[in-house]
């Protein structure tokens, strides 16, 4: 049967807009449709990660993270860009400029390690939870985000779909991070109960991610590694 696997929660830039940020890899097993299919795509000749992990982790992080902002502020000024010109259009950029030498960096370093063949997952999927989330509902959720994965795999789609719309997309981050920059120069005394309410997530988020962050998913008692029937 299917299954997925809670990524380490390492680097979450939506807990200043009040978010929970969980990613998880989905996998297929002997049985599975398409499973030829899977093997096929995701076995492959891939590097070994020491424990410590890539030394410039950070860099690529803020790179990206640099990046995906100018990408919201760009979307949001109303440029359309054909996709033939994109690359072209980018390189204006110097978050762009950096962020391609970072993952220049990355790729360099993990071409060096020692590879082994390994069975990688068919799909990555993150999903924002508000700040008070369980356990238990990260696990729900990420189940059924598998069981439809699974299913648009099948139909070689792997957005997240469900009766024909696509879910839990992302928010613009650009511009939620800048309402809640806003809101910051109100005083508290002057915020409406919606922007209370909302500021008092970012600090409860703050506080939740380190608690989420020590969970061992693999060792739940709900789950061991959580499977779909």
């Amino acid at each position: 049967m299917a299954y997925f696997k809670i990524n380490p929660i390492q680097y979450d830039k939506y807990t200043d807009m009040g978010m929970i940020n969980v990613s998880a890899d989905f996998y297929l097993n002997s049985g599975d449709a398409e499973y030829d299919l899977y093997l096929q795509q995701h076995y492959i000749f891939t590097p070994v990660i020491p424990k410590e992990g890539y030394p410039r982790q950070k860099e690529i992080e803020e790179a990206e993270y640099q990046w995906s902002n100018t990408i919201d502020y760009i979307v949001m000024s109303g440029c359309i860009i054909s996709k033939d010109s994109k690359e072209d259009f980018y390189k204006e950029y110097s978050e762009y400029i950096t962020f391609i030498n970072e993952i220049k960096l990355y790729n360099e370093w993990r071409n060096a390690l020692p590879h082994i063949w390994e069975l990688n997952s068919f799909c990555n999927h993150a999903i924002q939870f508000e700040p008070d989330v369980s356990e238990e509902e990260i696990l729900w959720c990420f189940e059924w985000a598998l069981a439809l994965a699974h299913q648009n795999y099948i139909l070689n789609d792997l957005d997240c779909k469900w009766e024909g719309r696509l879910i839990n997309q992302p928010y613009g981050y650009a511009s939620r991070r800048a309402f809640f920059e806003g809101m910051k120069l109100i005083p508290k005394e002057k915020q409406s109960e919606y922007m209370q309410a909302e500021m008092l997530k970012v600090d409860k988020a703050s506080a939740r991610l380190p608690q989420i962050q020590d969970v061992d998913f693999t060792k739940a008692e709900t789950i061991g590694e959580y499977r779909i029937k």
